[in-house]
């Protein structure tokens, strides 16, 4: 196992996050699911190499990772329909 492949992972989707240039892509009008897909189709070989190098320690402080971003993602969701009726 590759005790720092989590780190690389995340070094390699931010470098190639910001690369993407999602916010200039949400300004053209693409949805977020189009960005997403667009990233992975872009990147589907290097997913590919990455996801190999992966053990089950690995996966598991991912899905971590994925269950925390997807809280946040709610707390957000509130917050902005807090904001919304603050404003109407």
């Amino acid at each position: 196992m590759n005790e720092n492949i989590v780190e690389i992972w995340f070094s390699w989707f931010y470098k190639k996050w910001e690369e993407n240039a999602p916010g200039d892509l949400l300004e053209k009008g693409l949805s977020p699911s189009q960005i997403a897909e667009r990233f992975v189709n872009e990147n589907n070989n290097d997913f590919l190499e990455l996801a190999k190098k992966f053990d089950e320690k690995n996966y598991q402080a991912l899905n971590e990772f994925m269950k925390l971003s997807e809280s946040e993602l709610h707390i957000l969701k509130y917050f902005l329909k807090l904001v919304k009726l603050k404003n109407s």
